[in-house]
């Protein structure tokens, strides 16, 4: 077997499949449009890992919590620094009755009694000062992460060769190897291929089809200050984290397909007002600002806010099948050796390291049935196969 792939964008999805790769033995070729790794939605100070539960979704449920336990898991163990990463806890603060019926939900998987997770009380709001007489959970594990500082640890492999300020023009699949070429007229290949582009990954001919969108999202900050401040990551309307470097990190707007690169004051406005509720005082602090910076990245996500990982089909192959045909989970044209990591989110620091850890078991062929139900869950090829009423089959690419 021919271990060497191309890995395309060097945020934390393809950073991360990277490290599981090389770890098994694979040399890596990391291709960056910019000029050094991390510059996306991957280039924040600092991100937030903890786990948003929905009420009612209890396969999102499921696939959350697997990724948030093995994700800080894996973090405490990798050898950071831990000026650079703290899972001290995360507070969602959310309706009383809401909080209620997601904390009995929570409690059926037995979750409680791991001290995984406590409903805010009176004495939590106390010990990380945040306005008094408000609800939500308490996540113990929770926490943040420098993402700049993740990614650069996760590449620190004699196996991983990192290229840089190559926009790629094109992919294609040639007898034994995939050929990647760049503006730079530079020439690449390697036995697989790994798309982990975020927003860009249907720019490739074989992956068209994936439907994506851009969200655009700023996130703001100031200096440290000398209030009483929560020392850990707290979300409301907005997140407020901890002081991290000498800043406190707030926000963030969201907004469709907006390609606006420059800080807009009133998205800043706008994050100042999302933590308003939790800590007046560092809402009034931010008030009185003359001036507060703040960055600009773009999220990618899909339309059920599912990430893409796995394999996409051949096209060619796809074309001459019958829909019947398409019914057995063995008859699927899956793409030989080439591998999707995208659609992330604002979740990528929770979902990303799980799902590429799944992936790298895809691409060395050792998956196990819980790596089966993942993929099953983040099939890139839901969407085309559900336009064929093959609902079912979208679901269960993998007998499980």
């Amino acid at each position: 077997m021919q271990k060497n792939i191309v890995i395309i964008g060097a945020g934390i999805a393809g950073c991360s499949l990277a490290y599981f790769l090389a770890k098994t033995g694979w040399h890596i070729t990391l291709i960056e449009s910019e000029d050094d790794i991390a510059k996306g939605g991957s280039g924040n100070p600092v991100a937030a890992i903890y786990p948003k539960f929905m009420l009612n979704d209890v396969a999102y449920n499921d696939f959350m919590l697997k990724s948030f336990m093995h994700t800080t898991a894996w973090i405490s163990e990798l050898g950071l620094s831990q000026d650079n990463y703290r899972f001290d806890g995360a507070i969602e603060i959310l309706d009383a009755t809401y909080a209620q019926k997601l904390a009995y939900n929570l409690s059926r998987k037995n979750l409680c009694q791991n001290n995984f997770f406590s409903l805010i009380n009176e004495s939590i709001l106390d010990i990380y000062k945040l306005k008094r007489h408000q609800s939500g959970l308490f996540f113990h594990q929770g926490g943040w992460v420098n993402p700049i500082a993740l990614c650069q640890h996760l590449i620190n492999h004699s196996h991983i060769k990192i290229i840089t300020k190559q926009k790629i023009t094109s992919i294609e699949n040639s007898i034994s190897n995939w050929i990647v070429k760049t503006e730079d007229q530079r020439v690449f290949s390697a036995h697989d291929i790994a798309i982990c582009n975020a927003g860009f990954v249907n720019q490739f001919e074989p992956t068209s089809h994936l439907q994506i969108d851009a969200f655009r999202g700023q996130i703001n900050w100031i200096d440290a200050t000398t209030l009483q401040m929560p020392s850990i990551v707290t979300s409301d309307i907005g997140y407020l984290f901890p002081r991290i470097h000498d800043k406190h990190v707030f926000g963030a707007t969201y907004a469709l397909n907006d390609f606006t690169k420059e800080l807009r004051l009133s998205d800043t406005k706008k994050n100042i007002a999302s933590i308003k509720e939790i800590h007046p005082d560092f809402y009034k602090e931010c008030l009185a600002q003359e001036s507060i910076s703040g960055r600009v990245a773009w999220r990618a996500s899909t339309k059920d806010r599912k990430p893409y990982v796995g394999s996409v089909f051949d096209a060619q192959i796809l074309k001459k099948m019958r829909i019947r045909e398409l019914t057995k989970a063995h008859q699927l044209p899956w793409l030989k050796n080439l591998y999707i990591a995208s659609g992330f989110g604002s979740r990528g620091f929770t979902w990303a390291p799980y799902c590429t850890s799944v992936l790298a078991n895809l691409i060395n062929d050792n998956l196990s049935q819980e790596d089966k139900k993942t993929l099953n869950y983040t099939n890139p090829e839901r969407y085309r196969l559900k336009k064929m009423s093959l609902k079912k089959i979208a679901n269960h690419i993998f007998e499980v």
